[in-house]
């Protein structure tokens, strides 16, 4: 005979990890489409000065830039290289 306790401490956790992916699925699937959307809105960004191949390869230089902790070279960069603003390349810079 199987008393209350144990039938019940037996089920939770098939219960908790069914709750957790009831929340964490649509939280995750909102989270990518957000993220995508984040992404397409900065590419757009750089898409009104030039093309998609030369945006690209900006901005992985830019991304390079970033990491080595040299941003002001950065945004120098895509100055010069776009004719964007100043104030609208270091947005577009740290949005990166």
């Amino acid at each position: 005979m199987v008393d209350r306790f144990t039938h019940y401490a037996s089920g939770m956790p098939w219960e908790i990890i069914g709750l957790i992916g009831l929340i964490c699925v649509p939280v995750a699937f909102f989270s990518f489409l957000i993220f995508a959307w984040v992404k397409a809105t900065q590419q757009k960004q750089v898409l009104r000065y030039t093309d998609p191949m030369r945006a690209m390869e900006l901005t992985g230089r830019v991304r390079q830039l970033k990491v080595r902790g040299r941003e002001e070279e950065a945004v120098r960069l895509v100055h010069e290289e776009l004719g964007m603003e100043v104030d609208k390349a270091r947005r577009w810079v740290k949005s990166i």
